[in-house]
């Protein structure tokens, strides 16, 4: 019996980031006319997910998009984090009827196809204009992070949908959009032991750049704790990348150039490094702390899964090592500026010397 698709929708991500941060209750007056926000709620009951803010979600409408050979009705959303990411969700309905081998093909067109990437940019920065007054320090990065769910509440034919399905459909092609090429056993191994169930009925599977999920009850609690993690991921890359310029500035300001003795570069740099030292720290700090976990083991796993997929722990390696190379910096420039320092005092004495010595030499002479 062919599997097909009761009930369910594909949910495409991209994730901008737009400043180093965001007022969100300016963010909420600035839409509360118009009566388009909703605060970003999970629902169990429990609250063991703590954001330090939630964010500001607003509906921006329908948009038709291409999907293989029809066009179809998604609709828009767009979610504002405090910590200065804007994520934009394309919620694409799937037809009801329609079979696994159609919803693989509808994963590789939405993998080559860049249809949605110029809407995104464009709603993104559209968004960007009308939150200006909410935005500290506006950004224009150009990368950004994309990420798509398969999201289906129901199967026709299957009794036990999460125990069945993987029996009867080959998952990993879906989660990599591979219509042509029959997967290794290692590759779908891989895949699959990402895999999780909170129910009998229930299944998640995590990749870095799809998911699956299993929801017959319709719950947003997965969805968003990946998005949460897909917005983390997107600020390590931006501060990644910023320590990446500002590094290569001061080297250049400082390796192969000549230093004046009256020149005060050295202690203009120090100030610079250890200023971006202290405020990236601090960011960086601020995005990390802004999820917690405390009670809930199913969700806090699905983030720990996600966070592995998105490789969290390399990046964060990376930003620390940059932190250790910008704080060695900034004390090799304050080293430089106290040898200035100690230099000009010794001309200085050197000089008061030579106006109480002198005299007393031209009067002894004469």
């Amino acid at each position: 019996m062919e599997i097909k698709v009761n009930q369910g929708r594909i949910l495409v991500y991209r994730v901008y980031d737009i400043g180093a941060e965001i007022d969100l209750d300016v963010v909420e007056a600035l839409f509360q006319d118009k009566k388009l926000k909703e605060r970003f709620k999970l629902e169990r009951k429990n609250k063991s997910l703590i954001i330090s803010r939630t964010p500001v979600s607003i509906q921006l409408g329908t948009i038709d998009i291409q999907l293989g050979s029809k066009r179809v009705t998604a609709e828009l959303t767009a979610k504002v984090w405090h910590f200065g990411t804007l994520s934009l969700c394309f919620q694409i309905p799937i037809t009801s009827g329609t079979a696994w081998l159609e919803l693989v093909e509808n994963a590789a067109w939405l993998e080559k196809d860049s249809e949605i990437d110029r809407l995104a940019e464009f709603k993104a920065k559209e968004f960007q204009k009308d939150i200006t007054t909410a935005i500290n320090k506006p950004i224009a990065w150009t990368m950004n992070e994309d990420y798509v769910i398969y999201f289906i509440q129901e199967f026709d034919g299957l009794s036990v949908p999460a125990i069945q399905l993987m029996e009867k459909v080959d998952i990993p092609a879906l989660i990599l959009a591979e219509t042509k090429e029959q997967l290794s056993d290692s590759m779908k191994k891989n895949i699959l032991e990402n895999r999780f169930q909170y129910s009998r009925d229930d299944l998640v599977v995590v990749d870095w750049n799809s998911a699956l999920v299993l929801e017959p009850n319709g719950s947003m609690d997965v969805p968003l704790i990946i998005e949460f993690a897909l917005n983390q991921l997107l600020e390590m890359r931006f501060y990644d990348d910023l320590l990446d310029q500002r590094l290569n500035t001061l080297y250049n300001e400082v390796v192969g150039k000549k230093r004046g003795l009256f020149s005060n570069k050295y202690s203009r740099l120090a100030e610079e490094a250890s200023q971006i030292y202290l405020e990236i720290s601090e960011i960086v700090e601020n995005v990390e702390n802004s999820f917690k976990t405390v009670g809930d083991f199913y969700l806090a796993t699905i983030f720990r899964a996600s966070s592995q997929r998105f490789r969290f722990d390399d990046w964060q390696r990376s930003i620390d090592d940059k932190l250790s190379n910008l704080a060695e910096v900034s004390k090799l420039l304050h080293s430089e500026v106290n040898e200035s320092r100690n230099q000009m005092m010794e001309i200085i004495v050197i000089l008061l010397i030579g106006v109480e010595v002198i005299p007393l030499i031209f009067t002894h002479l004469f």
